[in-house]
This record gives C-alpha cells, sequence and structure tokens, in this order.
C-alpha cells in the first residue's frame, strides 16, 4: 500500500516525479577503514549515510556533481572522490563541500576511481575519453591513461608507460599488497582487444596481458575489474563484456573471470545477459566479497546473489544461488553479516538488506521512507546550506510525511509545490476519484509482483 500511495503521489505532483529523473537504486556501499556507518551511493539521488539500527540521512547529488552514473571511493581517511563526465570531484570534509579537481584530469572523461588501501592520501582515477574534434575536423587525441593522487585529491599525475591511444576501463590496487595496481583498457574501435596492465611498483611500471577468454565464443569488446582477492594479490576478479548473436538478434553477455595468476589467465566463471534499465545503466554482474573467515565468495547479479566456497587458491569456486533477493547491485560483509543492495520495492522491499545466517535470508536495513533529512553539515557548507530545500522538494518521493509549512530543519517549504505528502496525501482529487485511483495501482501493483513470483517458481 505504501508503494501505491508513492505512486499516487508522483502522479499528483510532476514536478516531483521529473525532480530526479527515476527510482532510487542503490549502487555499493562503501566504508571507512572497515567501520559500521554505510556510505551507499544510489543512482539519480546521491549518497546515503547510516547504519544497519540507523538513522539514515542523506547527501543530495546537486551538490556532488551533474554526472548521475558517478563511481565512488572512499578513503581510509574520509576523503571522498567520485568521478564525473569530465574529471574528478573531491569531498574531504565527509561530504560537506564538493570540489572539481583541476589539471588535465579535469578535461577527460573519467571511468573509474579507486582508492589506496592503507594510504588515505592516495587515490586513482582511469580515464577513457574519446577525444575531441578541432575546427578542420580532425581527431584531437586526448591524454587517456590512470592519474595517481598523493595528497587528497589536490593534484593528479598520470602513471608512466600506459599508453595514451586506449581507453582505460576500470583500475584496482589489491588490498594486501598496496603496490599491485591493475588496471583494464580496449582500443577505441574494432578489434578492441581487451588487455590487464598489471604493476609490481604502484603503477612505474606495468605487464599487459591481451585477455585470450571469448564469451560463446564471442570475442569481448570490453575487461572490467571487479575486485581484488583481499588474502592474495594473484587473484583477480574481473567481467567480460561482449554481443553475442541470440537468434535473430543479438544480447549483451556478461563473463565472471577469475584469475590466479596475476590476470595472465582466466577462469570463466559465470555467464549472464546484462539488461539496460530505464536509467540508461546497464547491469548484470555487479560486485564481489568475501567472508574471509568462512573461506566463502559471494557475488552480486541482476538476478540475486551467489555464494561459493572459496579458499582463496588456484582453485576456482562454483557459484550456487542464494538467499531471498530477487536482485543485487553489490555485496558487502561485514562484522560476519552479508550486505546486499537490493529494490525498495517488491519483492525485495530493502534498499540494503542484511543477512546473518550467510545469505540464507536476508531483512531490510535501509528503506527510504525511514530517512531522517540531509547529513548534519555545519552552515555555510554547500551541503548544509541548499540539500535541507532540496530534501523538501523531493523527499515525497521517497514515501517521506512532512508537516505542511514546518519543516522539521526549519526552512521553508519550496515554493510552487503541490503539497502533496505521502502518508497524509493532500490533493484537490475528490475521495472517491482518489480512491479508485488507489485501488487500481494497488492491484496493479499487486498483478506485477505475482507475475514476478511466478516467473521465478
Amino acid at each position: 500500500m505504501k508503494r501505491a500511495l508513492v505512486i499516487v503521489a508522483l502522479l499528483l505532483c510532476p514536478s516531483l516525479a521529473r525532480a530526479h529523473g527515476g527510482l532510487p537504486v542503490s549502487q555499493h556501499i562503501l566504508r571507512q577503514n572497515n567501520g559500521d556507518t554505510m556510505f551507499v551511493p544510489v543512482v539519480y539521488w546521491g549518497v546515503w549515510v547510516g547504519q544497519a539500527g540507523g538513522p539514515w540521512k542523506w547527501i543530495c547529488e546537486e551538490l556532488i556533481n551533474g554526472y548521475r552514473f558517478r563511481k565512488f571511493a572512499l578513503s581510509s581517511d574520509g576523503a571522498f572522490y567520485a568521478t564525473d563526465v569530465k574529471g574528478i570531484t573531491r569531498s574531504t570534509d565527509k561530504g560537506c563541500t564538493w570540489i572539481k579537481v583541476g589539471g588535465t584530469l579535469a578535461t577527460l572523461h573519467t571511468t573509474d576511481v579507486v582508492v589506496d588501501p592503507a594510504d588515505g592520501a592516495t587515490a586513482y582515477a582511469a580515464t577513457g575519453d574519446g577525444g575531441t574534434v578541432d575546427a578542420d575536423g580532425g581527431l584531437v587525441q586526448p591524454a587517456n591513461g590512470v592519474y595517481a593522487t598523493h595528497d587528497h585529491g589536490a593534484n593528479w599525475t598520470a602513471l608512466p608507460t600506459l599508453p595514451s591511444t586506449l581507453l582505460y576501463q576500470s583500475v584496482r590496487v589489491a588490498p594486501s599488497n598496496a603496490m599491485r595496481v591493475y588496471v583494464t583498457s580496449g582500443a577505441q574501435q574494432a578489434p578492441f582487444t581487451p588487455t590487464l596492465h598489471r604493476s609490481p611498483d604502484g603503477g612505474a611500471s606495468f605487464t599487459a596481458f591481451p585477455l585470450a577468454n571469448t564469451v560463446d565464443s564471442v570475442a569481448p569488446y570490453a575487461l572490467e575489474l571487479l575486485a581484488i582477492d583481499p588474502r592474495d594479490p594473484q587473484i583477480v576478479w574481473a567481467r567480460a563484456v561482449a554481443v553475442v548473436p541470440s537468434g535473430s538478434d543479438s544480447v549483451t553477455r556478461q563473463a565472471l573471470l577469475r584469475s590466479s595468476d596475476g590476470g595472465a589467465s582466466f577462469t570463466q566463471i559465470l555467464k549472464l545477459d546484462a539488461v539496460t534499465e530505464a536509467s540508461g545503466q546497464t547491469r548484470g554482474i555487479d560486485g564481489i566479497a568475501w567472508d574471509v573467515a568462512a573461506g566463502t565468495v559471494y557475488v552480486a547479479t541482476r538476478t540475486g546473489l551467489y555464494k561459493g566456497a572459496d579458499a582463496g587458491n588456484a582453485t576456482a569456486p562454483a557459484l550456487t544461488a542464494v538467499g531471498g533477493l530477487a536482485q543485487t547491485q553489490c555485496v558487502d560483509v561485514h562484522g560476519g553479516a552479508v550486505y546486499a543492495c537490493s529494490s525498495q520495492f517488491p519483492p525485495d522491499n530493502a534498499a540494503v538488506a542484511r543477512s546473518t545466517d550467510g545469505a540464507a535470508s536476508f531483512a531490510s536495513v535501509l528503506n527510504y521512507v525511514d530517512t531522517v533529512g540531509p547529513v548534519d553539515c555545519p552552515a555555510g557548507t554547500p551541503v548544509g546550506d541548499q540539500c535541507p530545500a532540496y530534501w523538501y522538494m523531493y523527499g515525497a518521493q521517497l514515501g517521506i510525511t512532512f508537516d505542511a509549512g514546518v519543516p522539521d530543519m526549519g526552512a521553508p517549504m519550496p515554493p510552487g509545490g503541490c503539497g502533496c505528502t505521502i502518508g497524509r496525501v493532500e490533493s484537490a482529487l475528490g475521495g472517491l476519484a482518489f480512491a479508485a485511483l488507489l485501488v487500481t495501482l494497488a492491484v496493479r501493483t499487486g498483478a506485477r509482483s505475482g507475475a514476478r513470483a511466478r516467473r521465478r517458481d
């Protein structure tokens, strides 16, 4: 019923429905120094901050940057990094102020960003910029590469020996050896020749390993790093992406690959067809995490969570579907519990879910409707000054009820609003018409949920 109320409010308030452009979908779980507080990037919305028992607060995306498919990284001493269409934005004050970096990196499309597992001042950003066209119609080659910072993002320098003519797709640092850096790249046009680059010395030098694997006999066009095993810097997990013929058409298929020799060769573990959502994101195989104490690996996919016994050696694990989640965008293991990014809506009913029984079952720890408001930032910071207004402008989309005209943080209600609130839906609709609309939406929602359940059966 609450979901139906949210839908009704969006219909009654079309300006709100357009505000963030899409339903909130949790993407990752970030932690500072493996702490209990979770930082959860949410596509189209920003970042949620909280713990399993709450409360949950919000950093509005408008003050981060304008790229809604941004990727985030959080350093051991609290520095945030977010990829942008061009460059990186960073925050060194717990997300209250976001500043665009300067230099060459600011002119390039960034595809990934990661932090050093131990040195909070160090981070790496990969770029895959297609270049620009000059006045004569010629292509101006960009200075693509992997850029490193050692001062919390104030300055970035390209790592040597990586050719600037390639598109760099991902970068990872081994948790157990920060000098081991992995990068993937591809050419700008076919043949794309996806390649893994491995550095033993913090990026001073690299050895290249072109990918030999195919996906159903088709050469992949991309290779994207997912994670490095925390027990062994030689064990690399990645996904290869290929367009594979399917009847009279084709599908984008992802293959989960694992290497036990530092990326020199890979073994295929899992295959899954990707889907492109309404937001424009393509999802398939989306995350890896380990319960080291239990010798278990977890894989997040668009069809739910997979689990396998993994001793961290050369033996490739066998994966089986587990848990009661219909979709997962990320997975994280913390304090003996398994956390997964899932869906706020049926059948999962959890933006972030937690399992304390080895992923056999899950319960919600983040529902957007329980958000208490924006994060607490000092007056004078952009997030502190502006996020409250965005919160009262857009909060109704999440199922939040505000007292009319009396927001919790003392800010006036935004002008020109339609007065819609969830839980006490105020509108000009007559009671009979509203009831009929609500019943219709609830019935349709129930029918769709039933259809999903039948398909899973």
